[in-house]
């Protein structure tokens, strides 16, 4: 399966459809194999349209351009410069206060700035 791993070294996800809507195309009929003189298409790659950010990830927050859905406010920028942004789920003071203690301190300084943003 050499094409679906020239997929797999991007971080893409091979199939004929996006994952959601979260991902964009990286490159058509990317996915397949090919076998003797014989080669077999099976998607498309796509990759995520806003990388991963480990302070994101700790409080349970989504990297996204747009809400996924109702309840969510995005927090700080996953990556400068993009239009990536932490999106939460806001929940009671109560469980913000509790979450926040949990965040590491070298998370805490992305927070701040997005509270100061939001007063």
């Amino acid at each position: 399966s050499y094409m679906s791993k020239n997929c797999e070294a991007v971080n893409g996800t091979c199939g004929w459809r996006a994952p959601s809507r979260d991902y964009k195309i990286y490159r058509w009929n990317y996915c397949g194999y090919t076998r003797g003189d014989v080669r077999c298409y099976c998607g498309h790659c796509w990759i995520r349209k806003c990388p991963t950010n480990k302070c994101c990830d700790l409080i349970k927050g989504r990297c996204s351009e747009t809400s996924p859905g109702l309840g969510y406010r995005p927090l700080f920028q996953c990556q400068q410069g993009s239009r990536c942004r932490c999106w939460v789920k806001w929940i009671s003071l109560e469980e913000i206060a509790n979450a926040k203690a949990q965040i590491p301190s070298t998370c805490l300084a992305e927070v701040a700035e997005a509270e100061s943003m939001t007063k």
